[in-house]
């Protein structure tokens, strides 16, 4: 997660996407169903969050620790029922100058430089859902640009038009234990690494950011894997009956939480097409989430206490409108 990224909230304005076309440079915008209501006056309605039977649970971060303070609590208590759990992360989190100067202690990172950061923050990732209850086995790592991902999704598409870091100066995975070392850094390759992660794990329950988001890497994390997902529910793959949550990390006067403990996230009124379901979490789970997200070293100093904000007695989830989905999943 990077606060250099929080730009272009217009693009992802509450009545319409930016949704590139295969064409470079095209970003016409998609506009909200037409019978949508307005915003709520007041905190919408909250329900418990109930999960199919036997679930297989998928979770999608865009960035090692987006996994930890969206979702933390609902994987530990995932994994201490041994229901079936796979994370992915589709970054390692390597774009982040200040971090890198910070952790490494040098005034002008090199290429290696962020190539090591990354390896950093996947070590810190493996570390992080250990104590989560969840094994090396159960992680993949798919090592696409940090802060590249709404370029691949809108001018960088084609596998003929690969798109390079500005971090690592690396056009493909650098990691020699990505899910797809060999591929490169293009939309529709991305895509295809997402749709292998599907269709071997075939879930019942995907978790991703929301696409309302505002960090663009975490909106194009959801437009990547709604591709994905709606293209094998066509073609029979996955049931269309999958649940979809979403989770928020990046968005105005978020986390949102009411004194006078601010320790229970509130919904937010203002975020359209979506249905809020919440998780109350244990003592322990609450407390397995703290001790992962003090493994992510690299990010909390240098992130001051924005993570912090997010270890509340319970998470929310949005679920999305079908109609929005399905016209994300349109564009290409």
């Amino acid at each position: 997660m990077r606060w250099r990224y929080l730009v272009g909230l217009a693009v992802l304005a509450f009545a319409a996407l930016t949704l590139a076309l295969r064409q470079p440079g095209a970003a016409p915008r998609v506009a909200a169903p037409s019978g949508s209501p307005p915003a709520p006056s007041g905190p919408p309605a909250v329900q418990p969050l109930t999960l199919p039977p036997q679930p297989r649970v998928l979770v999608f971060a865009p960035h090692p620790d987006d996994e930890t303070v969206g979702v933390g609590g609902l994987i530990v208590r995932l994994a201490r029922a041994r229901v079936p759990l796979r994370v992915v992360f589709v970054t390692n989190g390597d774009g982040y100058p200040r971090a890198v100067e910070q952790d490494f202690d040098v005034k002008k990172p090199t290429d290696d430089d962020y190539v090591a950061f990354g390896e950093l923050r996947q070590r810190e990732a493996l570390a992080a859902l250990a104590r989560l209850g969840v094994g090396r086995r159960d992680v993949r790592f798919l090592g696409f640009p940090d802060g590249g991902l709404a370029e691949l999704w809108r001018a960088h598409w084609l596998r003929s038009r690969p798109y390079t870091s500005p971090y690592t100066k690396e056009d493909s995975p650098p990691y020699p234990d990505s899910e797809k070392p060999g591929v490169e850094y293009d939309g529709q390759d991305l895509t295809a690494v997402i749709s292998g992660v599907l269709r071997e794990f075939h879930p019942s329950v995907v978790v991703m950011p929301h696409p309302y988001d505002s960090h663009l890497d975490h909106a194009h994390t959801s437009y990547f894997v709604t591709e994905a997902m709606t293209d094998l529910q066509e073609r029979g793959v996955l049931p269309a009956s999958l649940t979809v949550l979403t989770y928020v990390v990046h968005y105005p006067a978020w986390p949102a939480t009411r004194g006078p403990g601010f320790d229970r996230f509130l919904p937010l009124d203002d975020l359209r097409d979506t249905t809020w379901t919440d998780v109350d979490l244990a003592p322990a789970e609450l407390a397995a989430k703290r001790a992962a997200l003090a493994e992510y070293k690299s990010q909390l100093e240098v992130m001051g206490g924005f993570l912090r904000r997010f270890l509340c007695r319970n998470e929310l989830y949005g679920t999305i409108d079908r109609n929005l989905l399905a016209r994300i999943a349109s564009v290409h």
